[in-house]
């Protein structure tokens, strides 16, 4: 029966790898994406719509500001790095430019109708009864020194009210001027040239991060004394990955150096060091195969998290060749059996730490505990099936002092001379407890999570005092029952929004409304046109214009409609801006207080500030409560399986190691005097189900096997030093912030771990009457 297993467990380990091996070659597929780990939460569809377009258009926008001194070079290489850009096959579009493709396109939507296109200054003017103030500077325009007004546009617009509209229609980078089909900014002698593009996919994929970036590098590379800045999210995304990336195979291959170092300098066989390593090997690319048969493809961070697993994988094994320096051990199978109990319930308790992640709405940490779940029964299984009919090693003569070092932490617990020191501890730690929580705060600005390329900020920042202030990721969502009615909307906002921007809350706005006026509003325009210019002023005009008198009327009386607009494509972020019928964004650039913005448009009806950043940081902190909860759901769901193996008491004397961890560890970060995160209370699930291990592996050894037990403890707690704590090494807040806690908590459950042997059924009556 057991060769049968072990058969079985073969060929699914084959599979897996073979599985593993064809999904490597066909390219491995990694999501970068930080708010890809954070929760989709249930919410009112509409947002959710509107926040998904406004962010995938801003993150697929891709900036670029290509300066020198000479102008001519500064263009040409502007032009080069787009037509670099184009042959990635990466981007969808180039350009942003004024060319006379787009200003055809512009005036032939339009003109049409320009007698009910007015700007707001025309429109306040004709209401107050002052078209002459209109034709003097109609006129100006036309015999000033400066004059470039075309004859035709005259003969059709003799007020000029449509170039007036176009010039006040509210374009983003406002800096930029049109320079011959491009658009560019000057400033201490140095022409920038603006290039723009739009990704074809999602700037979170490895492969189109790799293409772009690369293009871009190698077109910088070959322009020598060009300035290049470049502001984008693929660019974050790609120095974001390439850490996480390089963090991952250093710390895996640390870990896993280290771990082999341990065991070889420890048992000074082959042996021992060659069955952790088939263990933790096969616990690693099963939990691989299984996460990418499951989810598809892996967020880097399961990547990194889950070489990590290194630590844990390898406990069972350890424990397994540990009994080595048993001398009664016995036999391979006898040596499994001694420890078979031990590993069985270390596994559960440690399954149930990780399935309470698979609780949280994360995609990214769902991946993680499925990683670490699989990878752990793989590991089990393999000591279980494979590492007795493979073992032929004797027991170890060399481990004596080993072996009273490191049952010294078992005699400090138990050995009466200690209980003033024992005192002493307890008594610090429950100090360091109140002062550390004490001092705890929590943060859960999710712009804190990930590290920032300090190169690519500082461009990010010269950039945007180039050209202007760029286009808040908050934004104003207006609703209405079809598109008249938000267009109504947006222009009734607009005195709001323009007392903002005197305030300096908001630098400027776009809205559909400014480009394309609602049907009332049009029809306003032109009435004021008739009534307040036309009717008295028209003919006078024409006269001194020295234009015949008027014709008839040929402009059109239909309205401009959005959906017209919106086919001409003669505005490229209109589209961003209407996101379906009656569904429209008002951009917002260089806001600088969302709270001014939130309470201005309290109450109005259809309005509403969305801010993805505060909505993901609110997010955090209620599931930062919720990964609390599921700490101690975890806990709930322990005690009955060790109330089962120990009783109620014992039960709870193992829970105290990682009880006390779960209290110091974010004392001990309050104490450091960082913000506790939504990824420290994520810390607290693992290093209870960690925690417990150590303890149930105290719990189940008799007092004769105490020195081999704390020496298996020992080499275990100093693997998951090796694989979580190094985390604690990471340049990712996030990950940092994880490593930490897993580092303090493990740390504190390896010391208090034989406590949980007081409390053990075998020696209940005996360990029971001893106090600290």
């Amino acid at each position: 029966m057991r060769r049968l297993a072990a058969l079985l467990w073969l060929a699914i380990v084959l599979l897996a790898g073979g599985y593993l091996a064809l999904r490597i070659h066909d390219g491995l597929g990694f999501r970068t994406d930080l708010l890809a780990l954070l929760p989709r939460e249930e919410q009112d569809p509409v947002l959710q719509r509107a926040n998904d377009a406004v962010t995938k258009a801003l993150g697929r926008r891709v900036l670029a500001l290509v300066g020198h001194a000479d102008r001519a070079t500064a263009r040409d290489a502007a032009a080069k790095l787009g037509d670099a850009l184009l042959a990635t096959g990466q981007v969808e579009r180039v350009g942003e430019g004024i060319d006379a493709d787009r200003l055809k396109r512009l005036g032939g939507l339009y003109f049409p109708h320009r007698l009910s296109l007015l700007s707001n200054g025309d429109r306040a003017l004709l209401a107050a009864d002052k078209g002459e103030e209109i034709a003097t500077r109609a006129l100006s325009q036309a015999f000033g020194f400066a004059g470039l007004v075309d004859a035709g546009l005259l003969r059709t617009d003799p007020f000029l009210l449509l170039p007036s509209f176009l010039t006040n229609l509210p374009f983003p980078l406002s800096r930029l001027a049109p320079d011959e089909g491009m658009l560019t900014v000057v400033e201490n002698g140095t022409t920038w040239v603006l290039v723009s593009a739009v990704l074809a996919g999602e700037p979170f994929e490895l492969d189109l991060q790799d293409r772009l970036v690369g293009a871009v590098d190698a077109a910088v590379g070959d322009m020598p004394g060009v300035t290049v800045k470049r502001l984008g999210a693929v660019f974050f995304a790609h120095a974001g990955s390439q850490t996480a990336i390089a963090e991952a195979s250093t710390l895996s291959t640390l870990s896993l150096v280290g771990t082999m170092l341990l065991v070889v300098l420890v048992f000074r066989r082959a042996g021992p060091l060659l069955h952790n390593v088939l263990a933790l090997a096969v616990g690693m690319a099963v939990g691989l195969s299984g996460s990418l048969l499951l989810f598809g493809e892996l967020h880097v961070a399961a990547l990194l998290f889950g070489s990590s697993l290194i630590g844990v994988a390898v406990d069972y094994s350890l424990h397994y060749s540990a009994c080595l320096f048993d001398p009664e051990a016995g036999s391979p199978r006898e040596r499994l059996r001694h420890v078979l109990p031990g590993i069985t319930l270390g596994l559960v308790t440690t399954l149930i730490g990780y399935a309470a992640l698979m609780l949280a709405p994360f995609p990214g940490l769902r991946q993680i505990a499925a990683f670490s779940i699989i990878g752990l029964l793989g590991a089990f299984l393999t000591v279980v099936l494979w590492l007795p009919p493979l073992d032929r090693a004797r027991t170890l003569t060399h481990g004596a002092g080993m072996l009273r070092a490191a049952s010294r932490l078992w005699g400090f617990w138990e050995d009466g001379r200690w209980r003033g020191v024992r005192a002493a501890l307890l008594l610090g730690c429950v100090a360091a407890g109140v002062v550390g929580l004490a001092r705890l705060s929590a943060d859960d600005d999710v712009r804190r999570l990930q590290a920032v390329s300090a190169d690519l900020k500082r461009e990010q920042d010269d950039i945007q005092r180039l050209i202007g202030a760029t286009t808040a990721a908050q934004f104003l969502l207006v609703q209405g029952a079809d598109d008249e009615t938000a267009l109504r909307r947006q222009e009734d906002l607009a005195g709001t929004l323009g007392g903002l921007k005197a305030k300096g809350a908001i630098a400027g706005y776009q809205m559909p409304a400014a480009f394309v006026p609602s049907a009332r509003t049009q029809r306003e325009n032109r009435a004021l046109v008739a009534s307040a210019l036309h009717g008295p002023w028209l003919a006078t005009q024409r006269a001194r214009l020295g234009l015949p008198p008027a014709e008839p009327d040929k402009v059109t009386d239909e309205v401009l409609t959005l959906e017209r607009a919106l086919a001409a494509d003669a505005v490229p972020f209109l589209r961003d801006l209407v996101l379906g019928p009656g569904l429209h964004v008002v951009a917002l650039q260089g806001l600088s207080d969302p709270d001014a913005v939130r309470a201005a448009v309290a109450g109005t009806a259809g309005v509403r500030l969305v801010d993805p950043t505060a909505d993901f940081s609110a997010l955090l902190a209620k599931y930062r409560h919720r990964a609390l909860l599921l700490t101690g759901l975890a806990g709930l769901l322990m005690l009955p399986v060790l109330g089962w193996r120990y009783g109620l008491r014992g039960a709870l004397w193992t829970l105290v190691p990682p009880g006390s961890a779960l209290i110091l560890a974010p004392a001990a970060v309050g104490l450091m005097g960082q913000d506790f995160t939504f990824f420290h209370a994520m810390a607290l699930v693992l290093i209870l189900s960690i925690g417990v291990d150590y303890a149930v592996f105290c719990a189940e050894s008799g007092v004769e096997r105490q020195p081999v037990t704390m020496l298996a403890v020992w080499l275990a707690t100093l693997t998951t030093i090796l694989s979580f704590g190094l985390l604690a090494f990471s340049g990712v807040p996030a990950v940092h912030s994880f490593g930490v806690t897993m580092l303090v908590g493990i740390s504190i459950a390896f010391l208090f771990a034989p406590l949980a042997a007081r409390g053990a059924r075998q020696d209940a009556t005996t360990n029971g009457a001893r106090v600290l």
